[in-house]
């Protein structure tokens, strides 16, 4: 199976007040086109400066990155219109009703026929009845799954999901992975992902990289690196990890 996405020796420095700060320390992995990735750490770890890189909000310090086999950094433009992210770390537009969110984005994207695009994503999660009402006046747990719908605009070859059932009660946060998942199937779909819910990943996940102090500790299937530590569960292997039990 080729990969779809390749990252090598990424790096990510930040310098405030005299201080160098090593977000991302040369970190390698790829993923496979159809699999689902996790991506998963400690606040800090450098998770989501990984994803934002990929999405090209942020810029590397050094390293590679290769989409579809072409240089994310030279292609970008191109690229981004078959990707898409949902995180529970931005909003949208508070000012204006989810559908007319929803609308600017499918706009971008040059969605055919966005209107009926908007109303089946809108259907899919749950939350038709919020099309005509304003996002800033959304719970948490509503503009997260309007994010999803966002993520989902373009119908990407690759989705990245950052925490994507965030603040969703279990119910919903049920139905949203069972509909990621169908999605994923159907479509071939790429997915990155990261979550703090291990079981969640456990699920969703066909191999993970642990990331400890920006750098990665290992790269397996949730099942292996749950055998290879001896640990009752992934959230174990996650609760060492994080203590510092793995390092040498």
């Amino acid at each position: 199976m080729e990969n779809i996405i390749e990252v090598k020796n990424l790096r990510k420095t930040y310098k405030s007040r005299g201080r160098t700060t090593e977000a991302v320390r040369g970190i390698s992995f790829s993923v496979k086109k159809g699999e689902i990735f996790g991506i998963l750490g400690v606040n800090g770890a450098g998770k989501s400066t990984t994803l934002n890189i990929m999405i090209g909000l942020l810029s590397p310090t050094a390293g590679s990155i290769k989409i579809m086999g072409e240089n994310f950094f030279h292609h970008e433009s191109e690229l981004k219109d078959k990707m898409n992210i949902a995180t529970a770390y931005a909003d949208l537009a508070n000012n204006l009703t989810v559908y007319r969110n929803l609308k600017i984005y499918a706009l971008m994207y040059n969605t055919p026929n966005h209107k009926k695009k908007i109303a089946d994503l809108l259907d899919l999660f749950g939350i038709s009845h919020l099309a005509h009402k304003w996002f800033g006046d959304l719970s948490a747990g509503e503009k997260t799954r309007v994010n999803l719908c966002k993520s989902l605009i373009n119908d990407p070859e690759i989705l990245l999901l950052d925490e994507p059932t965030a603040s969703l009660d279990p119910s919903i946060a049920a139905h949203v992975r069972s509909t990621i998942l169908d999605l994923q199937k159907s479509r071939k779909m790429t997915v990155v992902f990261t979550s703090h819910n291990m079981p969640e990943v456990e699920q969703m996940c066909n191999r993970v990289a642990l990331l400890h102090k920006g750098s990665i500790y290992r790269i397996d299937s949730p099942k292996n690196l749950v055998a290879h530590h001896d640990a009752p569960d992934l959230e174990e292997v996650f609760i060492r990890l994080a203590k510092g039990e793995f390092e040498e």
